[in-house]
This record gives C-alpha cells, structure tokens and sequence, in this order.
C-alpha cells in the first residue's frame, strides 16, 4: 500500500467522465453564434485554466459578451449534458478500496459548491469522502487557495498527500502545497503535450489498483 495518508481528488475529468458533457455544451455556444466548433482533440488541446483564457482561445471577445454572460450560459448547458455524464471507469471501485484501507480522500473541485454535492450525490459516493471542496462561484479560476487551506485547517503534511486529477492546473495546484501529484490522461487535457517529468501520468484510474498495491 502506498504510504500516503490523504488523497485529494479532482471531480471533472479525474472522477467524472464529462469531457462530452463539456464539448456539447461549448459547442452549443459556438453554433448560436455562427463559430467554429471543436472537435474532442481540439478540445483537449486547447482547454486549460483560467477559464477566461480557454473562452479566448476559442474566439470570444469579451468586449462583445462578458465572461460572466459567457459562464451562466455555459452552466445552464452543463447542467442540461451532465445528466449523461457516467464515473470514469474503475472510480467507484479505487474510492471504496481505498476507503476501506482507512485513507482519508477529499474532492478538491473548481466546480460551484452545490452542484459539486449535487453530482456527488447523484452517484452515491459521497460516503467515501471526508470533504467536498468547490469553489463559491461558477466562474472556476483556481483551487489553489482551497487546497493549501484545507491542508492548514486539517494539519495536514504535504509530504503525506497526493493529488490526483487530470490537467496541468492539477500539477499546479500540488505544487502550490508541495505535495506529490498523479495525472490521468483520459480527462480534459492531453497531457503529453506539457512538460511534466516529475509527475506520473496513467491513462485510466484502473491503473491506481497497482499503484496503491491494492489487493482484493
């Protein structure tokens, strides 16, 4: 078993197989206005945080509509596509084991609070964690603040933890606490195109069966 003592899960992408969900919703947006859509390779290498970046990359001006504007759209047509969203394969499987291995496990999300419940919820899960960790906004800038946070308020070491997700903000945000980080490659991002030698980089959380030296 891997000597770690917490791990903090990313939501979209890492747990929640939304990439669909995501692409329908922008792609909605772009077609209302006579723009290019993209296609799932396109997305992924163009998504990243902050949002407002990834909304500019796309081609909308902010001097036409607000982020703000752009945002509230966009949720509305989430909210709508998520319904079909499924957990990635082997998600429920590792989040049970690991809970019965005594491990503490949090969602660290920069989805809003509320429908970070309300899909956590929706699948029955939510037994496994010992916190859910959203943002108190819909418009997902940074889960920085949150995870240095948690760690402080808990008297949590870093050194102890690991975060788990599926973008380079991911990486970011565990070396903004200085804690160990593991990719998954099957999310929102294509991760092969940064530079992340330090980092291990799976292709699917089955793969977490052997790296926490689970055995049934």
């Amino acid at each position: 078993m891997n000597d770690k003592k917490l791990i903090v899960w990313d939501w979209n992408g890492t747990l929640l197989n939304d990439i669909d969900s995501c692409i329908s919703s922008i792609n909605t947006m772009l077609k209302r206005r006579d723009m290019k859509l993209l296609d799932r390779e396109t997305y992924k290498k163009i998504f990243t945080f902050p949002v407002q970046d990834y909304y500019q990359s796309i081609g909308f001006n902010f001097a036409d509509e607000s982020f703000e504007q752009l945002s509230h759209e966009y949720i509305a047509l989430y909210k709508e596509f998520a319904l079909n969203a499924s957990l990635q394969k082997g998600s429920k499987e590792i989040l049970e084991q690991l809970y019965k291995k005594g491990v503490t496990q949090i969602i660290l999300s920069a989805s809003e609070q509320s429908s970070l419940e309300e899909q956590v919820n929706h699948f029955q899960i939510h037994p496994y964690f010992e916190a859910l960790v959203g943002l108190n906004n819909i418009y997902a800038k940074s889960k920085r603040e949150n995870a240095v946070r948690y760690l402080e308020d808990h008297d949590t070491s870093a050194s102890e933890t690991i975060l788990i997700g599926d973008t380079y903000h991911d990486f970011e945000v565990a070396e903004a606490v200085g804690c160990d980080c593991l990719l998954v490659n099957n999310g929102h991002q294509n991760l092969l195109r940064h530079n992340l030698d330090r980092t291990i980089i799976i292709d699917s959380l089955v793969e977490l069966q052997d790296y926490f030296s689970i055995t049934e």
